[in-house]
């Protein structure tokens, strides 16, 4: 196994968590690093705990928003601790904005829609998706409420390690809104994310923006062991089919959208 000094990433990892951080290209460059160095990985989760004690390690929206290339939220005094350990890899500011989102019009049919989610959430993690918006140059918790018009951008806890990840939104409607996987061509049945296992939030690599419609909105954030197909959810959806197995989690984040 190489040592730390053998690979010269260890300066990016240092650097997410310095003061001045990275630029958005060196944040991708480090999140697609980190899954095949395990030197890296271990000189990361060693940043992770140094930053639960040192208040002068960036916090999670510091560290947020400057992988997206923004500016961070003024930082809440009043959170507890835990609240200051989110996000484990590097962001970088693509905005997405999938058809997905957009209501159908007579000549298309390819807007998904689903039926309302029946399936209650398999006990698991008390924080398994953590939500931000993007406002006004900003990134900040969503805190139950985001604007039609705001980017999200999500980090996730996975610590049984379960292999694959899928975030979407359904409204009120039963519209399908998905982030991970992005879905925008409508001869494509994208699948699953990959997701690593962690105690610690994991950042996802995008912020993006739906054109959400005002009113509830749920997130769902499901983790299995095996890739699903959009296709698949949105049908299981449909019928108010479950979509998580045994030993699989569903978290579902309700939030409530400004106009």
């Amino acid at each position: 196994m190489s040592s730390a000094s053998a690979c010269d990433s260890t300066r990016l990892v240092d650097a997410h968590f310095g003061r001045r951080g990275l630029p958005p290209r060196d944040e991708r460059a480090l999140r697609e690093h980190l899954p095949g160095c395990a030197t890296c990985r271990a000189r990361y989760e060693r940043h992770l705990l140094l930053a639960e004690v040192d208040r002068s390690i960036p916090d999670a929206r510091e560290r947020l928003a400057r992988g997206l290339g923004l500016a961070a939220a003024p930082r809440a005094r009043t959170w507890p601790v835990p609240l200051g350990l989110t996000l484990a890899l590097g962001v970088v500011a693509l905005v997405l904005v999938p058809r997905l989102g957009v209501p159908p019009t007579a000549d298309e049919g390819f807007t998904p829609r689903g039926g309302t989610e029946a399936h209650s959430p398999v006990a698991g993690p008390p924080s398994a998706l953590e939500v931000y918006r993007v406002r006004d140059g900003n990134a900040e918790p969503a805190d139950g409420s985001v604007r039609a018009d705001d980017e999200l951008a999500f980090a996730y806890r996975n610590p049984d390690g379960l292999p694959f990840l899928m975030v979407f939104a359904t409204d009120a409607a039963g519209q399908v809104y998905w982030y991970y996987p992005s879905w925008t061509d409508p001869d494509h049945s994208p699948t699953s994310v990959p997701a690593r296992q962690g105690e610690h939030p994991l950042e996802l690599p995008d912020a993006i923006r739906h054109p959400l419609p005002p009113g509830p909105l749920v997130l769902h954030a499901l983790f299995t062991r095996a890739p699903l197909s959009v296709h698949e959810v949105e049908a299981r959806l449909a019928r108010q089919a479950p979509l998580a197995g045994e030993d699989e989690h569903l978290t579902r984040i309700p939030l409530q959208v400004q106009p």
